[in-house]
């Protein structure tokens, strides 16, 4: 029986060769990824998937972010305003001071001052700025919301605007992000700035202090259910955050079960492609040395 030799080994055992290139470079492009998919053809049905998934991961990204600007902006605004909250009620203890018959006209103007000083500081509050921006402005952001002016019923000008912004911080899911200044400061229902004045006036006049104080109480307890629009939108903004953080866990937990390499196998296919890689350059160095293919027999 005789026994045939290809005679033109080497174009297979180079294809065998490539192929052993390619499950080793596979090999080593998943152990250092970590990812059994570096390439759309690894895997079609993966790859939409994975696309889907950052997309989703992108977005929840912005809303996180959404929510980490808003917080810190209305966390400077709640504080200024638990600032005034202070300022108005130091400002009703005087207005209370004031109607004290003993008191010397002296007394009284030394009084006024401080409530001057009050109106300056409130002043001061409605025209907070967080990252270059007026916070108490409407969406007049560039321009402070309010300028003394002793012609004004109110002692003051509004120069911004009653309208309010609205941002998502989740699909489906937004959050007023302020309350307009004239509605803090100059509700119609209690104006905090135009009531303080009146109090100035009538402690400087010593007429019609107790109704001046009645009317700053009164516009205290409108200012505090204004702000309180503030401490609503952080605890919405906290839970809202704690979502997308488990959110983007989920996700992320998702993208390793759609591309996560299994490192003990591909650990196992690295060395058996590595084998596999190494016996056939052998083979080939043999066969390129050797001065006939029968000699590669033997």
């Amino acid at each position: 029986m005789s026994i045939r030799v290809n005679p033109n080994i080497l174009p297979d055992l180079q294809s065998g060769l490539d192929q052993a290139r390619q499950q080793l470079n596979q090999a080593v492009l998943e152990l250092a990824s970590g990812r059994s998919i570096n390439q759309p053809s690894d895997n079609a049905a993966g790859t939409s998937a994975l696309i889907l998934n950052h997309a989703a991961q992108s977005q929840t990204d912005s809303y996180q972010q959404n929510v980490s600007d808003l917080q810190s902006k209305l966390q400077i605004a709640d504080s200024s305003l638990n600032s005034g909250v202070t300022a108005i009620n130091q400002a009703i203890s005087l207005g209370v001071e004031a109607g004290n018959g003993t008191l010397s006209n002296g007394d009284r103007q030394a009084i006024a001052q401080e409530l001057s000083g009050i109106q300056q500081q409130l002043v001061g509050i409605g025209n907070t700025t967080a990252g270059g921006t007026y916070l108490f402005g409407g969406t007049q952001v560039e321009t402070a919301p309010f300028t003394v002016n002793s012609a004004a019923a109110a002692g003051v000008t509004y120069n911004g605007n009653s309208s309010v912004t609205s941002v998502q911080i989740a699909n489906g899911q937004s959050v007023n992000v302020n309350v307009p200044g004239d509605q803090l400061f100059l509700n119609p229902s209690g104006s905090v700035l135009g009531s303080i004045n009146q109090l100035i006036t009538a402690v400087q006049n010593n007429s019609g202090i107790s109704a001046a104080v009645t009317a700053l109480g009164q516009a205290s307890t409108e200012f505090d259910t204004q702000r309180l629009s503030y401490g609503t939108a952080l605890n919405e903004l906290q839970t809202t955050g704690t979502f997308l953080t488990n959110e983007q866990l989920q996700l992320s937990t998702q993208e390793t079960n759609i591309d996560g390499a299994d490192i003990a196998k591909v650990a196992t296919q690295f060395s058996q492609a590595n084998i596999a890689y190494t016996s056939l350059l052998e083979g080939e160095a043999k066969i390129l040395n050797l001065p006939n293919i029968l000699s590669f027999l033997q």
